[in-house]
């Protein structure tokens, strides 16, 4: 840091020191060489004074031209300090960006899990997928995929908005005919429906884990295959958890975003589910 800021000085410039410096010298020799080499004596009056002007013209031009030359590299030098300054200002500043931004998410995060019980697993890879183009030196706050317009988060959402309409017809059917419902369709569902929650970093504290019977039909991870105790809340709170990370990190249309996850079948949907629980006797 010492180096760096001693480098900046102007004194150390090696172009100024050369105009200024080479300046002077120049007209001292050329000032030395015209007195060793004319006959000069003092004189005090007026035709003197005019021709010691055209006697050291030379020298003092070539002194005036280093001071000129000094003049306009320091006004270039102050300038490129200005400009570095500036950018090390911006720099900062994005950096500041990039940590208070990072912490507002991470609040946000808080707010989520103490107002619905749930565990948000891994932060730093949400906000990763949530932006991906930013780094310290790069701060956007709308959230858009490295290749694509779109976010992260506007897919994630279209797959929970599907869900939910395949979820109704589920829940219709049954209410009209339970006998209608083959287990394949129902787990074919919930198997995604608990990965996107995987996917999303939610982790219900109150879960089942689905029984080794139907590990086939789902996926090989404990960690994945957990159903939330009550199907129709855990809509509601992923439901929350899009509507608030929608505000943050697409807040230029946030308001145009659809999240249809307010839907409830009582218990029996509920209770339908608790076959992939069971263990086989």
């Amino acid at each position: 840091m010492t180096q760096k800021n001693t480098n900046n000085k102007l004194s150390n410039d090696l172009i100024f020191r050369i105009s200024f410096w080479g300046g002077l010298f120049l007209g001292f020799l050329l000032w030395v060489l015209l007195v060793v080499n004319n006959d000069l004596v003092f004189c005090f009056d007026l035709s003197c004074y005019d021709r010691t002007l055209d006697i050291f013209s030379l020298p003092l031009s070539v002194m005036a031209g280093g001071m000129a030359l000094a003049a306009f590299r320091a006004s270039i030098f102050r300038s490129n300090q200005t400009r570095e300054q500036i950018r090390e200002t911006i720099t900062q500043n994005k950096f500041k960006n990039y940590i208070d931004h990072k912490k507002e998410l991470m609040s946000l995060l808080d707010m989520l899990e103490k107002a619905h019980g749930i565990i948000i697993t891994n932060r730093p890879y949400l906000y990763k997928n949530l932006f991906p183009r930013n780094s310290p030196v790069c701060v956007m706050f709308d959230s858009k995929e490295l290749d694509c317009d779109r976010s992260w988060l506007d897919f994630q959402l279209d797959e929970f908005n599907e869900l939910i309409i395949k979820y109704k017809e589920i829940g219709t059917k049954i209410c009209v005919d339970d006998n209608s419902l083959s287990e394949r369709e129902v787990a074919r569902w919930l198997s995604s429906y608990l990965f996107l929650i995987f996917k999303l970093d939610i982790a219900f504290p109150e879960s089942s884990v689905v029984s080794e019977h139907y590990k086939g039909v789902f996926s090989d991870s404990d960690e994945v295959n957990r159903i939330p105790t009550g199907i129709s809340r855990s809509f509601y709170v992923v439901s929350e958890y899009f509507e608030h990370l929608s505000s943050f990190a697409l807040p230029s249309r946030s308001e145009s975003i659809r999240i249809d996850g307010i839907v409830s079948f009582d218990n029996r949907f509920d209770q339908w589910l608790e076959v992939f629980t069971r263990e086989s006797s």
